[in-house]
């Protein structure tokens, strides 16, 4: 049987019939749960009042306002740590034994919360861009967009358009048939204005930099000077 969350009306439902009389096999097979769980919620039920089990906890692990600044100075070097890992150089740094959980409340509460990691280039220089962000907001620039060309590629496989979410009742799979073969594979790269699409190739495979650089200087370059001499 596959693990699904069980409301607690759902649970007093199966009881509220166990109490009634009926045989626990029945509900079992009927609300499609283990007797075991029914035994559990009646103990539940008998020792604590509720068929949800309290939780039992001791006083919250607080990590000191020091040593807090000091994994908030850790993650802003580092946004990838793992919480073991800040859990070793805590013992290691400051003889802070904390467990994962403790640790957790700890970072969400000074507002350190997990995220989806944002990738940056290594390659990214700050200066170069910082002298875009100069240029463009310079006079030279007209505001209108007239004198930029957008390059962008995109690629498509037998796998591009397969939807990668679906709906289904909860302790069940959402499936969906589909080819587990890439199969062919092709890459379009495209040059854009504000006026339109001025030039485009499609490959079998992808670009390489040979190919980029040969789309970018003859199709590119060549028919904007081409437009502009005309």
């Amino acid at each position: 049987m596959v693990f699904r969350k069980i409301s607690q009306e759902f649970k007093e439902c199966a009881l509220s019939l166990w109490e009634r009389g009926w045989d626990v096999n029945d509900i079992a097979d009927i609300l499609c749960v283990s007797r075991a769980s029914i035994y559990r919620w009646q103990a539940n039920l008998d020792n604590y009042g509720t068929i949800i089990r309290p939780s039992i906890r001791g006083a919250p692990r607080i990590i000191s306002r020091i040593v807090m600044t000091a994994v908030h100075t850790l993650f802003e070097t580092d946004h990838d740590l793992y919480l073991d890992e800040i859990i070793y150089w805590l013992a290691i740094n400051h003889n802070v034994a904390i467990s994962k959980t403790a640790l957790h409340d700890n970072l969400k509460h000074a507002g350190l919360t997990r995220k989806l990691l944002h990738k940056v280039a290594v390659e990214r220089n700050e200066q170069l861009r910082q002298q875009w962000r100069d240029l463009i907001s310079g006079d030279e620039v007209s505001g209108e967009g007239i004198e930029f060309v957008c390059v962008d590629e995109t690629s498509k496989d037998e796998r591009t358009f397969a939807r990668r979410y679906g709906r289904a009742y909860r302790g069940e799979r959402a499936e969906l048939t589909d080819v587990f073969v890439r199969g062919d594979r092709y890459s379009l790269l495209c040059a854009m204005t504000v006026d339109g699409y001025i030039a485009a190739e499609v490959v079998e495979g992808s670009f390489d930099s040979l190919q980029f650089y040969q789309f970018i200087e003859e199709q590119v370059v060549g028919l904007t000077t081409f437009t502009l001499l005309r």
